[in-house]
């Protein structure tokens, strides 16, 4: 188990939008809003997170793999999938991308104790939760 300091972590999952006039996947932004794609977050970046808890579950002693994070893991990209105008497979290469950052996020948090993790989890964690209200494949999930 390889425990990285909690600003290496928060540094990898924070990338200001300013400084690119593209999406994760390539897509150009909309200069004067800077809007979010809601496929990247927060459906696809929940996927990363449930995928990247479930993988962490596997390898420590410190947290018990769940079923549920698989289906919530599952359920999240498929509203991805239904929300992009990109590939799946671009939708599919984002996740994986964030999927080892969240792992290392819940160690930070769990096996790390470290405070400024716990608070970014549980931010995605509400963020997640909010958003699965609203969409057909999560709304009934937890």
């Amino acid at each position: 188990m390889s425990y990285l300091p909690p600003l290496a972590v928060l540094l990898m999952l924070m990338t200001p939008p300013a400084l690119s006039q593209t999406d994760p996947l390539g897509a150009p932004m909309d200069k004067a809003a800077k809007t979010t794609n809601p496929a990247l977050f927060p459906a696809a970046q929940c996927a990363a997170l449930w995928f990247g808890q479930d993988d962490y579950a596997q390898v420590s002693p410190y947290l018990d793999r769940d079923p549920k994070d698989l289906q919530l893991a599952e359920a999240f990209r498929a509203v991805a999938l239904r929300l992009t105008t990109q590939s799946p497979a671009a939708i599919d290469a984002f996740i994986a991308a964030q999927r080892r950052q969240m792992s290392l996020l819940v160690e930070a948090f769990i096996f790390g104790s470290d405070r400024s993790s716990r608070r970014l989890y549980e931010s995605l964690m509400q963020d997640c939760s909010d958003f699965a209200a609203r969409q057909p494949e999560t709304r009934d999930l937890r």
